[in-house]
């Protein structure tokens, strides 16, 4: 987060010089400001955990990012604090409990003094199917790759998931969650932000207050269900052309269209200006021959039921 602040600020100086010599110069200065008010050290260390195990990291102000190597047997970690000049690396803790008999590595930040301000960011090579439990308070989450159940929680941060062959759990405050090509049941929930699924193969739960919600289902299973929420924020949900599923959808300030046939189930209603209005913001039906379950709600966003592209 702070690192796309800073090269942005970095590409804006660049773009506002015409001489290159200047140019030059001025970036220079421009690294020294930026780099020399911060001390650094970076650890590497390699855990032993078979296939199949558990890692957890617990970090407060930093980005966790986690790949995947599916002959590894052990773990690859590089940890880089970062703090101010006036403080020390040797402040901050990174706390490695292995236990070799559960298979199950734990690693948490830990700060010596209270008032301190470092960051520290993870980086970590893993066996692939192992299962994974990330927090950082500030700061984003990645995650490539991973076979086994995830959950990833940052209360201030982004979270990025691709290609997952477990359940996920992704939870944040204040940021967005993208999640891509999983084939496991995905819970996501974010306070403030966006969620993007795409390409989701189980059932999903995904819940914003303040954002917009885009969904693209590769299948929905004939017992799952999609539950999609947003106070604030438009909803997209593609679904294949082959869907069955019972649905209903409401928004009470937005519109909402659909691009699949639905069966409406029977009711009773006076053909009035009250009765077509509340047919544009909501829908009680069956798509194909019904059996997963579709929810959809928003407060004051429009609802887009679609077709996938491949359909």
């Amino acid at each position: 987060m702070r690192k796309t602040h800073i090269f942005y600020t970095l590409f804006l100086t660049s773009t506002f010089f015409n001489n290159s010599t200047l140019s030059k110069i001025s970036l220079e200065s421009l690294y020294s400001k930026l780099f020399s008010k911060q001390k650094q050290e970076i650890i590497h260390k390699e855990l032993t955990l078979e296939k199949k195990g558990t890692l957890s990291i617990d970090n407060i102000y930093g980005n966790i990012q986690i790949k995947t190597e599916w002959s590894l047997n052990s773990i690859i970690l590089k940890a880089c604090k970062r703090v101010s000049k006036k403080e020390n690396t040797q402040d901050i803790e990174i706390d490695v409990e292995n236990q070799l008999a559960a298979n199950k590595i734990a690693i948490k930040t830990k700060y010596k003094n209270e008032k301190s301000t470092g960051i520290v960011d993870y980086e970590l090579i893993v066996p692939n199917n192992i299962t994974v439990n990330l927090n950082t308070k500030k700061g984003d989450i990645k995650i490539k790759r991973v076979q086994g159940k995830i959950k990833a929680s940052s209360d201030k941060g982004d979270i990025k998931i691709l290609d997952a062959k477990g359940s996920i759990r992704a939870h944040a405050q204040q940021g967005n969650i993208a999640i891509s090509q999983s084939v496991g049941n995905i819970d996501a929930k974010t306070k403030y932000g966006n969620i993007s699924i795409l390409q989701s193969s189980k059932s999903l739960h995904a819940t914003t207050h303040t954002g917009a919600i885009k969904v693209d289902c590769k299948k929905i299973p004939s017992i799952g269900s999609v539950y999609l929420t947003s106070n604030s924020g438009n909803i997209s949900l593609s679904l294949p052309s082959k869907t069955n599923a019972d649905i209903k959808a409401q928004t009470h300030r937005g519109l909402l269209t659909c691009e699949h046939f639905i069966t409406l189930k029977p009711q009773s209603v006076l053909l009035n200006k009250k009765t077509w209005d509340r047919f544009k913001r909501e829908v009680d039906g069956t798509i194909g021959t019904g059996e997963s379950v579709i929810k959809i709600s928003s407060n004051s966003g429009n609802i887009k039921i679609l077709k996938t592209k491949d359909s």
